[in-house]
């Protein structure tokens, strides 16, 4: 490969020749770029043409020194405003996006990278990275050997390692855990495995259920169950020892390695939804004492106490993990009071299980209190996708979890670039408000409230380091002004001058305290009572036994109940505990980001003193990318390979909020610990704090368009060649013109809502206060009214009539624009239609982000642009005539969610291939919640899957009159009421009951003349 730098002569006390060159050709502008005449320069030319004669003359010097110096180290600048790198391999020249890397053809020892320039010449160029052995070492039972094709060797195995022992070739043992007898041999290649050889055990039931599985005398039986009714439905939902562990999970037979000659497997699980507590009973001492913090069913948060629905006692819930072509199997079991449910399997495209989806009301009814749904489907695209709740907000409180779809790595196009994907490396993140979703939902939609989350979680747990903060700096100012030494929160593993809050306000030994300050942040804390008005007081106590009270616990927490006593302590919120991550120094990591949250609150994720290799997007392959940090979108998951490259230590990984957690609302952030082995267990010293921000480039960047050196965009990922094949995105989706071109646009419209502002009593216009009023964001200036049916089960009991959209109202003469419109809001297509989406945010409103996540395909992101701080569909209708929007048909990434920069417009394409009913919708849960949302029905009825046999219905239920009342009670509808025994219907009975109102007469009569007498 050609790779060519140019050189500089260093600098002395007199100018040389070679200075004064290139002094005329920087006071001139006489660059390579600037003698360009094609219509990308950035800069017209201007050159007379004597100076034009010189420059050319200095460049061909400056060429013909350059290519004499022999040197080979970095590619020769681009020009100024070029992102992108070229190079030479076999007479063809390639292009390369910054931030691409690659290796040599020739050389394995040689890694090249599309940088960004530095200093005055901010120009894309290749970086050459020999690659150095020297740190290059092998794990322990095996040892380096030189491979062809491989730079440094590979590290070869010599022994078995089985529950981290090594055991010689020939060496054989025991394996409790299944009771198995294992020996290490060596195969006829030389390659090094472990031989099982398990105890004959008959066959158990097919039909068994997995929670019913369980060892007896080393081999799998079947439990049976109870005789007794109630028995058997207390065994059938509780199931104590199975479903109710995040150990149960982890040793789930599902989550294994994935062999290509492996045959599917079923994988059942059960889902209990309910409402529970942070901070319960379960949590014992936590966090004074940790071991209790790892208890099943403790649920820590940030250590505020507050209500959440969950499913069985987890938040994150339940992680499914399965190969691809597994067929999953999850009965759902509702015990929430008086709430409905579904689980949405976001990510998975159903595509022939279209009434899995878990949509109410478009896929199926809600699941009412104390009913199951079961939901079976197959896991026919791998990934990293997630499951929670599409019903009200409890995804926001907690109903969510993992799903994790794997192949066999030798199937993996990246798999490569990685050593190691492990379960404990997937990062699920959430938006946090200390109070229930509804709640919040209520208070800012009828009231003043905001909307605004505290906090951000990882894995169910963080630190709230603003109130933390706060709480310090009010103890000091209280301790200031009494002149008392001010008591000090301790956080983990951290010293009094770590744990101190940087302040301009004077202390008691000001320089002391100025010097523990600046050792964890500058960071302003949140100082008014408004900011916090939401939040549980600081002062809540709840009881908790003190630390030398712990040791000794039982399981089953009698100790503990004795040994309470009469004292309260508040949850020490500097004391819990962060996620930890471990790493080992010269290996490569798989991590999986996750982002389930419901609020508007877009994270930027970040390692110190690491770069992220960006592989996967959504469940599909892009070309690797090199960048510092990632912004995830609710709604969004990204893959990144960590290459545990540094000094063993401990490292912050970073979430900062965007948007409404931004620092103008609550500058809200969390941090969690990459651990290499060997580092001690503590907090790493790197400062705290929102103000951090990541070098390098920033992935998928929030509200900014293409072309920018330190930012890209989600349209300049590229896809991998292989789905160019893959039904509803293939070669047919990026054809020229789309079949069905569809202008969707939005913005938050100040109208009379009537569920909000009540035109009579108190519209938008009415003397409120500007926090009082609501404005509503619509699509198309059209709020999305749920049916009572479910579309796609009762979809034979529809008409088009009862649908509506931007063109069919206007048909009928409705102006959306000025008056308030919700209707079911539903585009068609037809089967196999390539569809266009130009998804427009008018951003006149509030400077804001909106995520859009569609249900039952993926789509391609052809575009993606900000045109500025707003813009009118009109104009992007304009620009879309004249072909002014840019489009990319040449591997376009694939998703199932994006963002649409504000002021801007995103085009997504896909091949409409999976009939039925689909929700399109923004994933931030107050938008949807009331309309912010539509649906596409793809394909004529009877081109959707069958309905299965007995699937659940609903609808309303208005009789016209009495009449229809009575006769829909007895004889006519004699199932409606199956709790209630028939009537008898011999003849004794019916002369009986003929007779009753005669002896109910002679009765009363007897009563009044006094016939007991």
């Amino acid at each position: 490969m050609s790779v060519t730098t140019t050189t500089t002569t260093a600098a002395t006390g007199t100018t040389t020749l070679r200075q004064q060159q290139q002094h005329f050709m920087k006071s001139n502008h006489c660059s390579s770029q600037n003698m360009k005449t094609n219509n990308k320069l950035s800069r017209p030319c201007s050159l007379t043409a004597p100076v034009l004669f010189v420059c050319t003359l200095l460049l061909l010097l400056e060429r013909h020194t350059t290519e004499a110096s022999g040197l080979k180290t970095v590619q020769k600048a681009a020009p100024t405003g070029i992102t992108h790198c070229e190079y030479q391999e076999h007479n063809n020249t390639y292009r390369k996006e910054q931030g691409a890397v690659w290796f040599d053809a020739q050389d394995n020892c040689l890694v090249y990278s599309c940088a960004a320039g530095v200093g005055n010449e901010p120009q894309a160029h290749i970086v050459v990275t020999p690659i150095d052995c020297s740190e290059f070492y092998c794990d322990v039972g095996t040892e380096l050997r030189k491979t062809p094709g491989s730079c440094c060797g590979e590290c070869v195995r010599t022994h078995c390692q089985h529950n981290n022992t090594l055991y010689a070739v020939g060496e054989a043992w025991h394996n409790d855990a299944d009771c198995t007898l294992l020996e290490c041999n060596r195969l006829d290649n030389g390659e090094i495995t472990i031989d099982s050889y398990k105890r004959n055990c008959r066959p158990i039931d097919p039909q068994c259920p997995s929670w019913r599985i369980e060892r007896n005398n080393c081999c799998p039986v079947c439990r049976p169950l109870a005789t007794s009714r109630v028995e058997q439905l207390d065994d059938d939902t509780n199931s104590p020892e199975d479903i109710w562990t995040a150990e149960w999970y982890r040793q789930h037979p599902c989550r294994r390695d994935c062999q290509s000659d492996a045959p599917p497997m079923t994988c059942h699980y059960t889902f209990v939804v309910e409402w529970y507590q942070t901070f319960s009973k379960a949590c014992f001492d936590c966090p004074l004492n940790l071991t209790d913090c790892s208890r099943p069913h403790c649920i820590m948060g940030d250590g505020l106490q507050r209500s959440i629905t969950v499913v069985n006692r987890m938040m994150p819930g339940p992680a499914i993990e399965v190969c691809e072509g597994d067929q999953i199997v999850v009965d759902v079991k509702n015990n929430l009071l008086g709430e409905s449910t579904t689980i949405h399997w976001h990510g998975l495209h159903q595509k022939s299980t279209p009434y899995m989806d878990g949509v109410p009301h478009i896929t199926q009814c809600p699941i009412s209190p104390h009913a199951t749904f079961r939901y079976s489907f197959p896991a026919d695209n791998s990934g990293t996708h997630f499951w929670h709740s599409h019903t009200g907000m409890q995804r926001g409180d907690g109903v969510f979890g993992s799903l994790i779809v794997r192949r066999p790595k030798n199937s993996d196009p990246h798999g490569g670039l990685y050593d190691f994907d492990l379960s404990e490396h997937v990062l699920v993140v959430q938006d946090w408000i200390h109070e229930p979703g509804a709640s919040i939902f209520a208070f800012h939609h009828h009231s003043s409230g905001d909307n605004k989350p505290h906090n951000i979680l990882i894995n169910g747990r963080g630190r709230y380091y603003n109130r933390i903060w706060a709480d310090m700096k009010r103890q000091h100012r209280m301790a200031s002004q009494v002149q008392v030494a001010p008591p000090m929160l301790m956080p983990l593993n951290l010293s009094a001058a770590q744990s101190e809050e940087k302040t301009d306000e004077p202390s008691i030994n000001s320089s002391e305290s100025d010097d523990q300050a600046d050792k964890i942040t500058t960071l302003k804390p949140m100082e008014t009572e408004s900011e916090i008005k939401n939040e549980p007081s600081e002062s809540k106590l709840v009881e908790m036994p003190t630390t030398n009270q712990t040791s000794g616990s039982s399981s089953n927490g009698t100790a503990h109940s004795r040994k309470r006593r009469s004292n309260l302590h508040t949850i020490p919120l500097e004391q819990i505990p962060h996620q930890v991550y471990h790493v080992r120094r010269g290996f490569r990591y798989r991590f999986r980001i996750v982002n389930a949250e419901y609020l508007n609150c877009p994270i930027v994720v970040s390692i110190d003193n690491h770069t992220l290799t960006a592989i996967n997007s959504d469940g599909y392959d892009i070309e690797a990318m090199e960048v510092g940090s990632i912004v995830t979108y609710s709604g969004e998951r990204f893959d990144f390979v960590l290459n545990a490259n540094q000094e063993v230590d401990n490292y912050w990984l970073r979430l900062k909020g965007l948007m409404d957690c931004s620092e103008r609302f609550t500058s809200a952030f969390q941090v969690a610990i990459l651990r290499y082995e060997g580092a001690p267990d503590e907090e790493p010293s790197a400062k705290l704090g929102y103000d951090h921000n990541a070098t390098g480039i920033e992935l998928n960047v929030m509200n900014r368009g293409p072309g920018y050196a330190d930012t890209k965009t989600v349209a300049e990922m590229r896809a991998l060649p292989i789905y160019d094949t893959i039904s509803g995105i293939d070669d047919d989706t990026l054809k020229p013109e789309a079949d069905y071109k569809f202008f969707v646009y939005y913005d938050f419209y100040r109208k009379d809502n009537p569920e909000f502002h009540n035109a009579d009593y108190y519209s938008m216009d009415a003397n409120v206060t500007q926090t009082n009023r609501l404005y509503t964001p619509q699509l198309n200036h059209i709020s999305l009214k749920f049916p009572s049916v479910a579309l796609l089960p009762q979809r034979n009991q529809l008409t088009d009539e009862m649908f509506c959209n931007e063109t069919s109202l206007a048909e009928q003469g409705i102006d959306c624009r000025e008056k308030f419109c919700k209707c079911h809001h539903v585009l068609q297509v037809p089967l196999k239609a390539v569809v266009e989406l130009i998804i427009v945010d008018e951003g006149f409103t509030f400077y804001a982000n909106h995520p859009f996540h569609l249900h039952g395909n993926a789509f391609r992101v052809i575009g993606l642009e900000r045109l500025g701080e707003n813009v009118t569909i009109e104009m992007v209708k304009q620009l879309d005539q004249f072909k002014l929007l840019k489009r990319n048909f040449e591997n376009p990434p694939v998703k199932d969610t994006v963002t649409v920069p504000d002021g801007g417009y995103t085009i997504i394409r896909f091949e409409a291939y999976n009939p039925g009913y689909w929700l399109f919708h923004c994933h931030i849960e107050f938008h949807a919640e009331i309309g912010m949302a539509l649906v596409f029905k793809v394909g004529n009825n009877d081109e959707m899957q069958p309905i299965p046999r007995n699937f659940p219905t609903c609808g309303d239920y208005v009789p016209d009159s009495r009449a229809d009342l009575e006769s829909s009670s007895t004889a006519d509808n004699p199932a409606s009421l199956p709790t209630t025994p028939a009537p008898s219907t011999d003849a004794s009975s019916r002369v009986f009951h003929s007779h009753l109102p005669f002896m109910y007469l002679l009765l009363s009569l007897c009563l009044l003349l006094g016939c007991h007498r």
